[in-house]
């Protein structure tokens, strides 16, 4: 597989998303957003990406343990974003609470991680990237002790948002620490070693939640969480370097912050290209809100059988990987976002009608979940590729607004599911749907104006 190629399918395993977790874990799309806007830049030209000096190669030589800081990092918010998903109805006896209410802990974490893009980005811009990384480190360490020893579904909900403020930092901060590190080439290597790495976590992560809930119980899911950021925050103490150069002390100007904000919200394929990442990402965080109650309290699945059914969330959004790496630059990003915006809606389609039949069998569930899943995973990188396009200049603000508005989506649709509180099939189904559809409108409401990128 020739380097650029593979850079396309790594570049593609982070998307979501940094969003973060599981599926919002935008990271080598954020972390690479000059070789993003150089993609879409170049798109007509049959290349992706820009090399100012074509038979150059990167030289430098990889510090291991740099590297292996960066995957525990990433390795830490994606655990720490779902690997105690297989025990939420197990959580809900233990505290004597309801479904809904413990649906709000997967609320409140999108909830903080959402606010976390805005504040750690321009803080580490400000006075470096090590003392804000290791300050959302340590919150989300207090987050899991806070979690681990919640007496009830409040204090645990607390713990949750404590996570979610705290571990954004990965991401937020991360993505800046290796583009600091890394530049053209040597970046694309990084990353496709990183995206690798995030797709086995991606998958492995609830499994290993369901196998620490069965051997021994929910809290061990958090003291688990506890101790590994102990360690990733010692290694990250004792290995990363300080890497901003060039601090900007205006960086957190609230007027400054405000009028970049105020223009990307002004434009019409900015908003239109996120709200179509934002409705794919709501909807595999609506997955993750119902599918532990509706597999494990009413089909009857252990939380370890429940967490390997992620491999086919996993799977789908590899797949989407590697055809998107094959035709997106015959066909464009936008044709890119209708193909996942309709993958989309046949998977919520697919799934009210066998709900409609009476088909509750897991396989059909998750054949519906896997068709949603690759329409996600084919709108996640095309949509942020796409948001770039018209902002080179405001790389670092685009994702930090992008990302906060994907996982603000999540909280708020994982919120709405607590409050009607929908935890079977026919819930899943219809949200499912309705998200989709709800893309396929941004989608069309941007679709007049992206010719410079799809043509």
């Amino acid at each position: 597989m020739n380097s650029d190629r593979r850079f396309a399918i790594g570049i593609f395993y982070f998307a979501d998303v940094e969003a973060n977790a599981l599926f919002s874990n935008t990271f080598v799309l954020l972390v690479n957003n000059d070789i993003v806007i150089s993609l879409v830049r170049n798109h007509s030209k049959g290349y992706l990406m820009h090399q100012e000096h074509p038979g150059q190669t990167d030289t430098p030589k990889i510090d291991p343990w740099l590297i292996f800081v960066i995957l525990m990092l990433m390795a830490l918010m994606q655990t720490t974003t779902d690997q105690y998903i297989p025990s939420l109805p197990a959580i809900t006896t233990a505290l004597n609470s309801t479904e809904a209410s413990i649906q709000l802990t997967i609320s409140m974490f999108m909830l903080g991680l959402s606010l976390s893009h805005i504040f750690y980005g321009p803080l580490s811009d400000k006075i470096g990237r090590k003392p804000p990384l290791m300050f959302g480190v340590g919150l989300s360490i207090l987050g899991s002790l806070v979690c681990f020893v919640a007496p009830n579904v409040s204090v645990l909900i607390l713990g949750r948002f404590l996570q979610g403020f705290g571990i954004g930092c990965c991401n937020s901060v991360g993505r800046s620490l290796v583009r600091d590190l890394f530049t053209d080439r040597l970046l694309a290597k990084i990353g496709s070693y990183v995206g690798v790495v995030s797709i086995f976590i991606m998958a492995a992560s609830p499994t290993l939640g369901g196998f620490i809930q069965e051997m021994a119980g929910w809290k061990a899911n958090f003291m688990f969480l506890f101790v590994f950021g102990i360690l990733v925050w010692l290694l990250a103490f004792c290995i990363l370097p300080e890497t901003n150069k060039h601090l900007n002390p205006e960086a957190t100007k609230i007027k400054v912050m405000a009028k970049n904000y105020f223009t990307l919200l002004r434009s019409k394929i900015f908003v239109g290209y996120t709200m179509c990442a934002c409705f794919a990402f709501a909807g595999m965080v609506s997955y993750l809100t119902i599918a532990p109650f509706l597999f494990q309290n009413t089909m009857g699945l252990s939380p370890l059988e429940f967490g390997r059914l992620t491999f086919f969330i996993a799977g789908a959004i590899c797949f989407s990987g590697i055809v998107n790496s094959q035709l997106v630059m015959r066909k464009g990003i936008s044709f890119m976002v209708c193909t996942g915006v309709l993958f989309m809606i046949v998977g919520g389609l697919s799934l009210l009608l066998i709900t409609i039949l009476g088909w509750s069998q897991i396989y059909f569930i998750m054949i519906s979940m896997t068709l949603f899943s690759a329409g996600a995973g084919f709108t996640f990188i095309n949509a942020f590729a796409g948001a770039f396009h018209p902002f080179p200049q405001m790389a670092g603000t685009v994702g930090a607004l992008y990302a906060s508005m994907q996982d603000l989506s999540a909280a708020l649709t994982s919120g709405f599911i607590a409050g009607i509180k929908g935890y079977g099939q026919y819930s899943l189904a219809i949200i499912l749907l309705i998200l989709g559809l709800s893309s396929l409108v941004a989608w069309y409401y941007l679709g007049l104006q992206d010719d410079a990128i799809s043509n």
